[in-house]
């Protein structure tokens, strides 16, 4: 799960990045907890790279929480999901975080109890927070079994090693969202490992191939340069 704070006092944010920490994940899915005192920072980061979470404060010195949130709704396509943290707390502050596409508002000084709990039920709105039991989802001819690890087409296996697995699970679940390189190496590869584009540009080459990623499937795996990578879903073209 990897998570923007903003807030420009720095034992503020300790305290967000300490309560965050308390809560359990997946194992696949551990916390990436990213920092930040200015808005401009954030903003710059957000250009680049992929979070699934922003815990945003209000009043800052240079670009505004509030002002960040609007520019996510507005600008991006998959827009992450926005906790605002902040000591404004009167019902026209709520009113107009809420309006502007905040998922929830929490009031400073905050309950770690319960930042924890909104925090969750945001995650589990966005399908981003897994439950306990395992799932089987399918996406037109691919049936994901988390259980077992592995993917089958129209009841025949295929076959893919673990991480193959939970980054072709991954990029199903965030179906036309963009995927930062970062976001992926974070979330698949240790940092030891993190050394070079090929590992990542390596996997995708053999997903598309062994799912069969192509338009004449229903899918289409797109390479954003600069960026990462976004799956989409398409509609075959008839023939004529």
């Amino acid at each position: 799960m990897r998570v923007a704070i903003l807030d420009d006092e720095p034992a503020e944010l300790r305290r967000v990045e300490q309560t965050l920490r308390q809560i359990p994940t997946a194992a696949d899915q551990p916390w990436t907890l990213h920092c930040f005192e200015r808005g401009e920072d954030l903003l710059r980061q957000l250009r680049r790279e992929t979070f699934d979470l922003l815990i945003l404060d209000w009043q800052l010195p240079d670009l505004s929480g509030l002002a960040l949130l609007r520019w996510t709704r507005e600008h991006m396509e998959a827009p992450p999901a926005a906790i605002m943290l902040t000591s404004r707390d009167a019902e026209s502050d709520i009113v107009q975080a809420l309006n502007s596409g905040a998922d929830d508002y929490v009031s400073k000084p905050f309950r770690p109890n319960e930042l924890k709990a909104r925090v969750n039920a945001v995650l589990r709105r966005h399908g981003l927070q897994k439950s306990a039991a395992s799932e089987v989802l399918t996406f037109n001819d691919l049936t994901f079994d988390d259980a077992e690890l592995t993917v089958s087409r129209a009841g025949k296996p295929i076959s893919l090693t673990e991480r193959e697995y939970r980054l072709a699970r991954c990029l199903f679940e965030n179906l036309a969202r963009p995927l930062s390189r970062e976001y992926l190496y974070e979330r698949f590869w240790s940092h030891e490992e993190m050394v070079s584009s090929r590992p990542l540009d390596t996997h995708i080459y053999r997903l598309r191939n062994k799912l069969g990623l192509t338009a004449d499937r229903g899918w289409q795996l797109l390479t954003i340069y600069g960026y990462g990578y976004r799956l989409e879903s398409v509609t075959a073209a008839s023939d004529e």
